[in-house]
């Protein structure tokens, strides 16, 4: 308990002041610096709870949801071609990557293939521990690396080379009209997604099912949706954090120390062709190029929906092509993966 004490009130502390420097997603940044700080100069050994991650995710995944009306599905409709093909080329040069790692590196390829590739750290981790073959290690170096890379630079590269704001937001109410169903009657409803979603072992059940239960409602019924309070979103954002902080390893790091500079300049290839891929969906389509960015970004729904949010772009679309993305890769790669790589490979 003390851990978790001291890593909220230092999450906080931190969240506070990025967000009076006007970060975006200043509190899941906030609540990874904590726990880095923590897990590396005071504490050995640090977890945070996998429920209440899953708790913020949850509210996070009915903020994300709720942006997704009948209108982002006829423009889903309109831009099938740019969002399959967006998420084809992220996932060919996270495979390129994979390859060149693989062949200069000691790592054999379905470890590469499975850490380098944009389908989600927590499904990769999964993945590799059901597979003797993979070096576990490898996967989640590359991914927290990737994760963490992707989350802390791309806002920096949106505010500074893409001339974005972090808009002006209210830390305890929201601002402006907020009409709509109470946020308080769609929570358990994001819930019940949550539990459903795990049922049936979707990836990332506990922010995929409150995304696709608060999506689908809100399309069916054509209802607005209010939002929920910034303080309980800056709550979830901080909780997400934390654990995503606390998955960092001293010791496992240093043990792939060889391939960090592949992971490292990897992500920066990833990035950099997002925003080459942002830029022609942009031209192609008129989409503002902050959101082309967030949408394209290997960063994860939650954490390029949040930092959408926080700088006033399009969060329906950059959910639409962030959830095809990652649904695509959960529900294709497994497969693959499979098919290419027989029992007796070692790499």
């Amino acid at each position: 308990m003390k851990q978790k004490v001291v890593g909220l009130l230092l999450a906080i502390t931190f969240g506070l002041l990025l967000f009076h420097l006007h970060i975006p997603i200043p509190f899941m940044l906030g609540g990874i610096i904590a726990a880095a700080f923590l897990k590396f100069f005071v504490w050995r050994y640090m977890l945070w709870s996998v429920s209440w991650r899953n708790m913020g995710l949850v509210v996070a995944g009915y903020g994300i949801g709720r942006d997704f009306t009948q209108d982002t599905m006829m423009r889903l409709l309109e831009q099938l071609i740019g969002v399959f093909g967006a998420s084809f080329v992220a996932i060919g040069i996270s495979l390129i990557v994979a390859w060149v790692t693989y062949k200069y590196t000691f790592a054999n390829l379905l470890s590469c293939v499975m850490g380098m590739l944009p389908g989600g750290l927590n499904q990769m981790m999964l993945m590799a521990d059901e597979d003797e073959r993979v070096d576990a290690n490898v996967v989640i170096m590359q991914q927290t690396i990737r994760l963490l890379g992707v989350v802390v630079t791309v806002p920096f590269l949106v505010i500074h080379l893409l001339g974005a704001t972090a808009t002006a937001r209210d830390l305890l109410t929201n601002t402006g009209a907020n009409n709509g169903l109470s946020w308080m009657l769609m929570l358990p409803v994001a819930a019940i997604g949550a539990y459903l979603a795990k049922r049936i072992k979707m990836p990332t059940s506990a922010l995929i099912g409150p995304i696709l239960a608060i999506a689908v409602f809100s399309v069916v019924s054509g209802m607005e949706l209010q939002k929920a309070p910034p303080v309980l979103m800056n709550l979830a954002q901080m909780n997400v954090g934390l654990y995503m902080g606390c998955m960092l390893d001293k010791e496992r790091l240093y043990r792939t120390r060889f391939l960090l500079p592949y992971a490292v300049i990897g992500t920066l290839l990833i990035i950099g062709g997002s925003i080459v891929m942002a830029e022609l969906l942009s031209r192609y389509y008129g989409i503002p190029l902050v959101t082309a960015f967030l949408a394209m970004a290997p960063g994860g729904v939650a954490e390029m929906c949040l930092a959408g949010m926080s700088m006033g772009a399009d969060v329906s679309l950059i959910l639409t092509y962030q959830i095809v993305r990652m649904l695509l890769m959960n529900l294709t790669v497994p497969f693959f993966l499979n098919q290419y790589f027989d029992e007796t490979y070692k790499g």
